[in-house]
């Protein structure tokens, strides 16, 4: 898939992670209050998981799988999350991100997500791009629905050993169309 490095999405700009950003993925990253909507997101986040995990990165890549941006202030570089966004051959790209704590609230995570969107509705043969969160995320819900996708259904997964609800979000590559054209 042909994603881009870099994504300039004011206020943030969307970059890939170097070995220098792990210890502000490990401090951002190790917060109860963040991990417990994140299934992937392992608490307590030790020390050498975030080098772990963006060493990781360049083959995911390459191999198909995720890509990895990191999300920063486009005023200051500041590293503030991470959004994860997949392509897949299905038709239906699959993205979802993460805000550190301190930066809940000033719609970093709303830049991130339409900048998802249009990285995945831009791909050849994708015709919906989808998301999911734990129900009772509403701060994420919302961040969602006001990004245009929509609740198509509700699924249990385990997470933590214990099962979870997950409200699946979706949004058509028409209707995102239709909503930019507004």
């Amino acid at each position: 898939m042909d994603l881009p490095e870099r994504v300039l999405a004011a206020p943030v700009v969307l970059r890939r992670f170097t070995p220098d950003d792990a210890e502000d993925v490990r401090l951002l990253a190790d917060d109860w209050e963040l991990a417990r909507w994140l299934a992937a997101l392992p608490h307590p986040y030790l020390p050498g998981m975030a080098e772990q995990w963006i060493a990781g990165h360049a083959r995911a890549r390459e191999n198909g799988g995720e890509h990895a941006y990191a999300i920063a202030r486009a005023a200051d570089g500041t590293l503030v999350g991470a959004l994860g966004v997949r392509p897949d051959a299905n038709e239906n790209g699959h993205f979802g991100y993460w805000v550190g704590r301190a930066h809940w609230g000033q719609g970093l995570a709303t830049a991130a997500t339409r900048a998802a969107i249009v990285m995945l509705c831009a791909q050849p043969g994708q015709a919906a791009v989808w998301a999911t969160t734990m129900s009772g995320n509403v701060a994420s819900a919302r961040v969602m629905e006001n990004c245009g996708l929509v609740l198509v259904r509700q699924e249990t997964r385990p997470v933590r050993g214990e099962p979870c609800v997950y409200d699946v979000r979706a949004i058509t590559r028409d209707a995102w169309e239709a909503l930019r054209n507004c």
